[in-house]
């Protein structure tokens, strides 16, 4: 039986040496057939000369504006032939048969909406950055299991998971029916929103321990300090306004009521109380922004039930 055909998406911004990597991952992977959009979120940099000069073979969308990761990708999706589409931040390098995996994964049942791969940290390979993640819709803490730690096999169990980051393998059919990514995150919890609307349909999501890919985020020189602390302003404002979003649309009334209350004002003292020891006084003020606006939305954002996604 012939393989389908699998579109990439890559969103990017202002990344060209990274998504040159990336790219030049591409192409020594053993899947076919596949199509590659890049998706330019309107880059400042050389990216679009270097891609046209030497990978004029993949399909480029060029944006007029920074639509962010979430919107980028919905922007890719618009364009793609394939049965399946697998989304690759440019920050990546992919091994071989990563897509070989993630595939033969996907194709175990037809309930899998989402798979993502193992991934390792660029800079210290044998260092775990995802093996899954679990979220409580209480507390919203975001587990990331493997995070930082020796790979001795103690992951190597294909598992559902609650999120899939960076990079992730989704059947077209599934995400028709469930809708296109929700672009009011922009970046940051627009990944998790997508498996926990797969999940209120009747799918799943899994994580796929035989695919492998790198991650080039750097790798703490602390273990102990929070991985925010390195973050943008960008980042950390999306990160706390989204965290209130997601809650809304998943967290059951009473939970959400609770995380309002009090999980998220004890984030909030903890992540500002961090970048204060740190000296990053603008991320506290920041973090703050993002929770006033989060807060500021709630009446917009609708609790999700299965009848809201399967309509």
């Amino acid at each position: 039986m012939r393989n389908r055909l699998v579109s990439i998406i890559i969103p990017t911004y202002n990344r060209a040496k990274e998504l040159k990597r990336c790219l030049d991952s591409l192409r020594q992977i053993n899947y076919q057939p596949i199509e590659i959009i890049v998706v330019n979120n309107a880059s400042r940099d050389q990216t679009v000369q270097m891609l046209r000069a030497q990978f004029p073979e993949i399909k480029l969308i060029s944006l007029s504006e920074n639509h962010g990761a979430v919107g980028g990708r919905n922007a890719g999706l618009k364009h793609a032939q394939g049965d399946y589409i697998c989304f690759v931040d440019s920050d990546n390098v992919l091994t071989e048969n990563f897509l070989t995996e993630l595939v033969r994964a996907i194709e175990q049942s037809q309930d899998i909406a989402f798979v993502s791969p193992k991934t390792y940290y660029c800079q210290k390979p044998k260092r775990l950055w995802f093996a899954g993640v679990k979220i409580s819709l209480l507390t919203s803490r975001t587990r990331y299991l493997g995070l930082n730690e020796l790979d001795r096999g103690q992951y190597d169990t294909t598992a559902e998971t609650d999120h899939t980051p960076n990079v992730w393998l989704g059947k077209k059919e599934i995400i028709q029916k469930i809708g296109p990514m929700d672009e009011i995150y922009v970046m940051s919890y627009g990944e998790a929103d997508w498996p926990m609307r797969a999940k209120l349909a009747g799918y799943r999501a899994l994580f796929c321990h035989t695919a492998i890919v790198y991650h080039d985020i750097a790798y703490p020189k602390n273990l102990k300090e929070n991985i925010m602390t390195r973050s943008s302003d960008y980042r950390v404002y999306y990160f706390a306004r989204n965290r209130i979003i997601f809650m809304k649309k998943f967290a059951p009334p009473l939970n959400f009521i609770l995380f309002l209350l009090c999980f998220n004002n004890l984030f909030a003292l903890i992540y500002c109380a961090t970048f204060i020891k740190y000296g990053k006084w603008h991320l506290a003020r920041t973090y703050l922004q993002g929770v006033r606006d989060g807060i500021k939305l709630i009446p917009r954002i609708k609790k999700l039930s299965p009848i809201d996604i399967t309509l």
